[in-house]
């Protein structure tokens, strides 16, 4: 029996959706390299966005009364938190048994969205969507050996002379906007308090840049650095 087509196939996977569960849903949903991933992701993020957006708008509502951050700012939490979840889909586990998994979700999105309001309150100063960007870090005060052994923190990429060469050799085969968007990731969090921030505050700034959303900008930053590594393993046989 010949394959269906993959048109097929990919229009019944649409078509499904509501017979997934939500921590598939959530992995549909960050993935959107190519046309079919983002139909795929597009159709979850709409099936997500029923069974859950309205009570995250409710649960918003009321962490926002409690915190002291005003009714009005609820929609855009709420917003911030969605996109957040997406980011952290790798984490979510479904129930074993599948009971009460629309609460469970719900709680879940509950504690993204306090933790990110109450971080925003004690660090106001700390980029993120709630916080706002800053000022990018100018990159020419940095030489591209310097930029690559940044990139060389010991885990991802082992810091060495050899591997810090074979970086700035992958840097020159990456597109524009994606070195432009790991300077701006890693130099930021050189320069943040105990390098601890992944980013200080140029998300908003890069998608504005670039005319994307800040969600794809990090997916871009991970794109990125994946292509460096697999360049770094190839070329150091």
């Amino acid at each position: 029996m010949p394959l269906p087509q993959l048109g097929v196939c990919l229009e019944l996977r649409v078509l499904n959706m509501q017979g997934e569960t939500d921590g598939s849903l959530l992995y549909y949903m960050s993935c959107r390299e190519c046309d079919a991933d983002r139909k795929i992701s597009d159709a979850a993020t709409q099936e997500f966005h029923r069974r859950h957006a309205g009570g995250l708008i409710g649960s918003c509502r009321r962490i926002c009364r409690t915190l002291a951050a005003g009714n009005d700012f609820a929609l855009d939490l709420a917003s911030w938190t969605l996109a957040r979840a997406v980011e952290k889909a790798g984490t979510f586990v479904d129930k074993a048994d599948g009971s009460d998994q629309s609460k469970r979700t719900l709680a879940w999105l509950q504690q993204i969205a306090r933790n990110m309001l109450v971080d925003s309150q004690r660090n106001p100063l700390r980029p993120g969507p709630i916080t706002g960007a800053q000022d990018q870090v100018p990159i020419e005060d940095y030489s591209d050996k310097e930029f690559a052994a940044l990139l060389c923190d010991g885990n991802t990429l082992p810091r060495d002379l050899k591997t810090i060469g074979l970086v700035q050799r992958a840097l020159a085969t990456l597109d524009e906007r994606t070195r432009a968007v790991l300077a701006q990731t890693v130099l930021q969090r050189q320069r943040s308090p105990g390098r601890s921030y992944m980013y200080r505050g140029s998300a908003e700034a890069l998608a504005a840049r670039w005319d994307t959303t800040t969600v794809n900008i990090r997916r871009i930053r991970r794109a990125g650095i994946r292509a460096i590594a697999m360049f770094v393993r190839e070329n150091s046989k």
